[in-house]
This record gives C-alpha cells, sequence and structure tokens, in this order.
C-alpha cells in the first residue's frame, strides 16, 4: 500500500465508495417507504394523464426519506412522461435560508423563467412568476424542501396553488406543490385558507426501526465497501448476490449480477457477507440511530465514520470499537454545532457556567449564574435578561445536551433550585464562544480567577 497518507488506495473503501455514505446520495429503491411511495404516487398520478398532481405534504424527522422518496417518484414520473411525451416540469428548490414568501418567489422566478426580479413588489414578483409558469405550459410540480422555514409568511403558499381557479395562469398550465418539513407542528400554524389550499394530501414518514435501518444500511455498505455483497433471494428461491468483488484488486464495483429477473423490491434480503465488516457493525450503527432519532442519515454517518476511523488506523477491518467512536465523535459534533448556533443570551449563559467551572465551582446554583451572567453581558454590551428568563436559557442549554441542569427541592418556599455544570470540556466551550465576534475580547482564564471560591 503507498505509504503516502493520502493514497487513494483503501483496503476498505471501494473506488468511489465514500459517495454513497454521503448525504449527497440519493438511493434509486426505497423498500422501506413502498407505503409512502404508494400515497405519492397517487398524487401524482393525475400529472401523468396531462393534468395537475395533487398538493402533497411530506412530514417527519429528519432522516426519514422524504426527499429521496419525492426525488425517486418524480424521476420515475419524468421518465414516464418523456416516454409518452407529456408536458411535465418538476422544479426541487430547497428552502434552506429562505424566510419569506417574496425571497421565495424570487427564487422560482429565476429557476422558472431565468431572471430574478427582487428589488420589484411583491405583486410584480408574482406576476414574473405566473408569466414563466405560461411560457412553461403544461404540468408544473414544484417540490419545496425545508418549508417550514417560510414560518407563518404563507402568501405565496396560498396564492400558487390556486394560480388556476384565479386565472393567474393560462388554461393549460397545471401548477402544483410538493411541500417537506421536518417540523410537524408547522402546517397547523398556517392560515386556514393557506392550509386548506395548499395541500390535497398529506403523508407522513415514521421514524424507521432497527431492522430498516439494518437493511438501509446493508444496501449502503454493499456498494461502498471493498469485498462486500448483499445475498437476496428471489420469489422463485433463487438466491443472488450483488456487491463490491475485488476483481483486479482495484476494488471496483462489480454487480454480481447485471439483471435481475425479479424487481429487487420483491426480494428478500437474506444477509450481508463481507470481509471489511465484521458481523455486529452495521446492527449496531442501526441500532444507535434507532434508539435515537430512527434516522437512517444517522445510522449512515456513524457507518461512514467508524470505516474512516479504522482506515486512519491502519486496520482492515471495521469493529465494534470504530462504530463506538464513530457515534462519540458524531455526538460531540452535534452538541458543539447546537453551541453554534445559539443565541447572544444562550451564549451568554453558557460562557457564565463556562466561567463558574474554570473558577472550581460545582453544584452551581442560578443565582451564582446570574452574577457572572450581568457581569459579562456589560462587558459585552448585550441586553440583561431578568433571572427567569436567563435561567429559561440555561434549560435550553440543558435540553441540547449542553449542560446538565438538576432538580433539588430547597428552593424559596418549598420550591424546585436548579443546579448547573458542563456537560462539554471547558476548553470546547471557551473555542465555541472566542469564535463568536461579541466574545472574542472575554478572557476566560481572567474571569475565571475573579470568581475563584466566590
Amino acid at each position: 500500500m503507498d505509504s503516502s497518507p493520502y493514497s487513494t488506495t483503501s483496503e476498505i473503501f471501494a473506488v468511489g465508495g465514500e459517495g454513497y455514505l454521503k448525504e449527497g446520495h440519493t438511493p434509486t429503491t426505497l423498500p422501506e417507504r413502498q407505503d409512502e411511495i404508494l400515497k405519492l404516487r397517487r398524487s401524482l398520478k393525475p400529472a401523468a394523464r396531462g393534468a395537475g398532481a395533487e398538493n402533497t405534504f411530506l412530514s417527519g424527522k429528519a432522516g426519514q426519506g422524504k426527499t429521496a422518496t419525492a426525488k425517486a417518484e418524480l424521476a420515475e414520473l419524468e421518465a414516464f412522461a418523456d416516454n409518452q411525451d407529456l408536458d411535465l416540469t418538476t422544479v426541487f428548490f430547497s428552502c434552506e435560508g429562505i424566510s419569506s414568501s417574496y425571497t421565495l418567489a424570487c427564487g422560482l422566478c429565476e429557476e422558472l423563467g431565468g431572471e430574478n426580479p427582487n428589488g420589484h413588489s411583491m405583486q410584480k414578483v408574482l406576476e414574473h412568476l405566473w408569466d414563466a409558469m405560461n411560457e412553461i405550459g403544461g404540468t408544473i410540480i414544484i417540490v419545496l424542501d425545508e418549508i417550514d422555514n417560510l414560518g407563518t409568511d404563507d402568501k405565496i403558499l396560498y396564492s400558487l396553488p390556486r394560480a388556476r381557479d384565479k386565472d393567474y395562469v393560462n388554461d393549460d398550465v397545471y401548477p402544483s406543490i410538493i411541500g417537506i418539513s421536518n417540523d410537524l407542528q408547522w402546517r397547523d400554524n398556517l392560515d386556514p385558507a393557506a392550509k386548506d389550499s395548499l395541500y390535497d394530501d398529506s403523508i407522513f414518514f415514521a421514524p424507521y426501526d432497527a431492522n430498516e435501518l439494518r437493511d438501509i444500511l446493508s444496501r449502503r455498505a454493499s456498494k461502498a465497501f471493498r469485498d462486500t455483497s448483499l445475498v437476496y433471494e428471489t420469489p422463485a428461491g433463487e438466491e443472488i448476490e450483488i456487491g463490491v468483488n475485488l476483481d483486479d484488486g482495484d476494488g471496483s464495483l462489480v454487480e454480481s449480477f447485471e439483471t435481475i429477473d425479479a424487481d429487487r423490491t420483491e426480494c428478500t434480503l437474506l444477509r450481508i457477507d463481507s470481509d471489511v465488516l465484521s458481523g455486529d457493525v452495521i446492527p449496531l450503527c442501526a441500532a444507535y440511530a434507532a434508539q435515537d432519532k430512527g434516522s437512517a442519515r444517522q445510522a449512515i454517518k456513524y457507518l461512514r465514520k467508524a470505516a474512516a476511523i479504522a482506515e486512519s488506523e491502519g486496520e482492515t477491518h471495521v469493529e465494534e470499537t470504530h462504530v463506538r467512536t464513530a457515534k462519540g465523535e458524531a455526538e460531540r459534533e452535534l452538541v458543539i454545532e447546537g453551541m453554534e448556533q445559539l443565541t447572544t443570551q444562550g451564549h451568554l449563559a453558557l460562557a457564565a457556567v463556562t466561567i463558574l467551572e474554570l473558577g472550581g465551582h460545582t453544584g452551581i446554583r442560578t443565582r451564582d449564574v446570574y452574577e457572572v451572567y450581568k457581569s459579562i453581558s456589560d462587558h459585552i454590551n448585550a441586553d440583561q435578561l431578568a433571572q427567569r428568563r436567563m435561567r429559561d436559557h440555561l434549560i435550553e442549554l440543558d435540553m441540547l445536551s449542553i449542560i446538565r441542569a438538576r432538580k433539588s427541592a430547597s428552593g424559596s418556599v418549598g420550591g424546585k433550585a436548579y443546579t448547573f455544570e458542563l456537560r462539554v470540556e471547558p476548553a470546547t466551550a471557551i473555542d465555541v464562544l472566542e469564535a463568536v465576534s461579541r466574545f472574542d475580547s472575554l478572557n476566560f482564564d481572567g474571569l475565571s480567577k475573579n470568581w475563584l471560591n466566590k
């Protein structure tokens, strides 16, 4: 093996295999989501007859296959439309960073018509959008991923589904929306008129269980790793093997069967055979993710990290210990991300607890945190909250697993009192806080000494 640490040769990953374990990979088959696929197919079916698809809302926690299902089924519909010479246009639009109907409408104008009318009035922007749709004609399906970023600004969500009824578009134009959201409550907060007009159908994606996650990981692993294959049983009882073989030693992907007489979804996955994954790796990744969020994204992340850790250690096999290490790293990354995304008040509360802990304090009471909080908020010229409101931010930090809040029965008048401590290393909290421009002037060592034994 090449001695360079950046050698492209891997004893674990197949050539290009990491791509199958990345978030950007969209699987072509989703057997665990057949019920949801059939429901979405019913909503899209009118488009196959040259009419408008039903407006549909896909909801469920992150990592449940909502986006992958929408992409896979729309690709199927597009292939059918091309074959039948149907007039169909699909647009996949991510609402990440979009917080208003105006911004979304401008983005859709650019996507559909090639021109962004930003700077014009909302009415003019919508006119641009209707003109772009009229120019395209036919059935237009717009997928809005992370649609809940719009909050309650639902003007465009009211206007788009009613474009035909209101004669905003020509008679040969059939626009519809597929909304995708991780926020299960978002739709309930919409204006009733927008909610009624937007969604004809609603499809909920329940969390995956451990068995489903195991099968998902097995399919990804069969393409990601060397000497790894899946063994299926067809309805006729025939066993077939699909996966990666070391053909000429390059680890490239070779399917053992070029074609399968039976549809893959009709076959039963019997087992995964791998020379690089120990037998407990995939079940452990699946179990960890199932116990937490039931997220395929999370399970895949554990598997990818475990393999990368094994490779970095010069190992040729991925073991259970690598999965446990990967889980720990992933959880730390999640907590750090949570700290980075806190508001100024959240950062102030975290800074106060960190300073006290550096000063040797344990079982830190709310009133002690508040004294430090007031001092550093004065230092950075930030607004000060009342003690009760500041405590709410401490409780939020507990929910994010950044600090630990404990209740005791020693509060005033027999009420509950809280004590707080960091769940992360103080150095980690300081690194995050010092990266925030308003906090870069804080001397944590000096401040902790000021509060030593106070």
